[in-house]
């Protein structure tokens, strides 16, 4: 019969063996072998001790005993300090560094403005149950917590969309992943999608005095932000919506002038012409400081322009809009053919969102800056500042703006016409600018004692694409979205919105692992790694056991 000398350890061994197995259980979730692990544990611990009780009993009182006991206090007081000082670090001096690539943990540089400038306290409050993944829950949390590093007056709170239903019914909530923004004595603002240009647009909607206006004409069949079908503008009366903007109609036939509410005056896609009442309105609004979005498509069907009297006024703007149509042989849209070609960008503050995409624009006609603009300020520089915004791709005999026109008055896009068609690269959307001259204080009134600024009048803004088709229900994707909501800000003196878009993630996903590749990874860190740790101190301590050198 085996003596206590060797029963003893191995009843020792035998329960550290069953407490790692009892341990690695209960990290892989598996209670019932987690319980079965812990209980022969105890069971092996308990013989250890009888066995060698006297062993067990010197243990706790031995010279190692000891300097074990002494040894872990003194790590637990290092712990404790450090934990000590790295609070009052984390307090005083709280800062953080994003060294992501996307800039995954910052905010926008818009974002952060908006929110130096908040001086409302804001109340933020997630509906964010099991139902939204893991992953989106974690990132909107996270975000959220940047915006409220980001100001002092911004609160969160999380309620559970299950539990929580009286909020639930005070909100009026009907979506899982919801976030609600309230200020005191202003209409809260409800969230659905969760990312950063929805966050900061509902935060603008409480902290602005007023709603912007952006009037879409009628009458004349143009795009109708009512409209829900493919070619309609209904998405973006909802984009315009979460920018706190209104989207209405506006019909030119029944007013005397355009509203004084007007921020941006929308054209898009006139099929019939505008009388000449309607037109001066226009130009009149514009000679006033307007701002005006236009959105022309080309005459296909028939050599005269329905829009001509639009094309003639944009001219007097240094602007030129072309009875073509713009081909390109090579970079197009597959199902739509050469007539829908895909773009390249200008540099220009309405672009730099959307510069490292293509955007296809179907069925569009030129739109380039006028070359011999002449008029000058009293400075001496140009009155206007037209760029262009957005061009072809391909050079000349790839893509070209085709002029030649069949007998039925189709146009003809076989080939590309020296000295007829416009060589390529082709502009087909142009933004102009007049920026109005300081207005100098009256010196009657300084010289009364009232001191004034100089002050400038907001500029005239205008914005021409030659095509109205790529921002229609059926093409309204996030690139072409970032562009027609950008030429919006532009237009509205609104830059600090331009660029806030949504990361995709996916773009940076590494490769899916197999169920095999998790378990492999899982039982290497878990359970291999620390059983040959495990099995090297028992060869050592048998090593000195058996008096044989460490």
């Amino acid at each position: 019969m085996p003596s206590k000398n060797v029963t003893g350890p191995l009843f020792g061994f035998l329960a550290l063996i069953f407490g790692f197995a009892a341990l690695v259980s209960l990290l892989f979730a598996a209670k019932p072998v987690f319980w079965i692990f812990l209980l022969l544990c105890a069971t092996a611990l308990v013989i250890f001790a009888r066995l060698r009780f006297a062993d067990f009993v010197n243990f706790f009182v031995s010279r190692q005993a000891r300097y074990g006991a002494n040894v872990a206090l003194s790590i637990m007081g290092f712990i404790g300090i450090a934990i000590f000082i790295n609070a009052i670090v984390a307090q005083r001096f709280d800062k953080r560094t994003d060294l992501t690539r996307d800039r995954l943990y910052s905010l926008s540089e818009p974002t952060r403005k908006i929110l130096k400038s908040l001086n409302i306290e804001i109340q933020v409050t997630t509906f964010i149950g099991e139902k939204v993944p893991l992953a989106d829950r974690q990132r909107t949390i996270q975000m959220l917590e940047l915006y409220q590093r980001e100001a002092d007056l911004l609160t969160i709170s999380h309620a559970n969309p299950y539990i929580d239903i009286q909020l639930v019914e005070k909100y009026n909530i009907r979506r899982d992943g919801t976030v609600i923004f309230e200020a005191l004595g202003r209409k809260p603002e409800k969230v659905t999608i969760l990312e950063e240009q929805k966050f900061t647009s509902a935060i603008l909607k409480l902290i602005r005095k007023k709603t912007k206006k952006i009037y879409f004409t009628v009458g004349h069949e143009e795009r109708s932000v009512d409209d829900f079908n493919s070619t309609g503008y209904s998405e973006v009366k909802a984009e315009l919506e979460n920018q706190n903007y209104v989207a209405a109609p506006l019909s030119l036939l029944t007013q005397p002038t355009v509203p004084a509410d007007c921020e941006v005056l929308v054209i898009a896609g006139p099929k019939n012409t505008l009388t000449s009442h309607e037109i001066g309105l226009v130009s009149k609004y514009l000679a006033q400081n307007g701002k005006l979005f236009l959105l022309l498509d080309p005459s296909v069907t028939s050599a005269k322009d329905v829009n001509k009297g639009l094309v003639q006024l944009m001219k007097r703007w240094g602007i030129v809009i072309g009875n073509d149509l713009v081909v390109d042989r090579a970079s197009f849209v597959f199902e739509l053919g050469p007539t829908a070609p895909f773009s390249s960008f200008e540099p220009h503050d309405i672009t730099r969102s959307a510069m490292q995409v293509s955007i296809p624009f179907p069925v569009t006609r030129s739109v380039t800056p006028l070359e011999d603009r002449k008029a000058t300020d009293s400075a001496g520089k140009p009155a206007l500042d037209v760029k262009s915004l957005v061009k072809t791709i391909n050079p000349t005999g790839v893509s070209w703006a085709e002029t030649q026109r069949n007998t039925d008055e189709t146009f003809n896009t076989e080939a590309y016409t020296p000295g007829l068609d416009m060589s390529g690269p082709v502009s087909i959307a142009v933004a102009a600018e007049k920026k109005n001259e300081t207005r100098q204080p009256d010196t009657s009134s300084q010289q009364s004692g009232n001191t004034e600024t100089e002050t400038t009048e907001s500029p005239t803004r205008i914005a021409v694409f030659g095509d109205s088709d790529f921002a229609t229900n059926l093409f309204f994707r996030s690139a072409s979205r970032d562009l027609f909501l950008a030429t919006i800000n532009w237009l509205t003196l609104e830059e600090d919105l331009i660029a806030i878009r949504p990361i995709d993630l996916r773009q940076q996903a590494l490769r899916q692992m197999a169920v095999q590749d998790i378990r492999l990874v899982q039982i290497t860190s878990v359970f291999l790694i620390p059983l040959i740790v495990f099995i090297a101190g028992l060869v050592v301590w048998w090593q000195r056991r058996e008096g044989g050198s460490a």
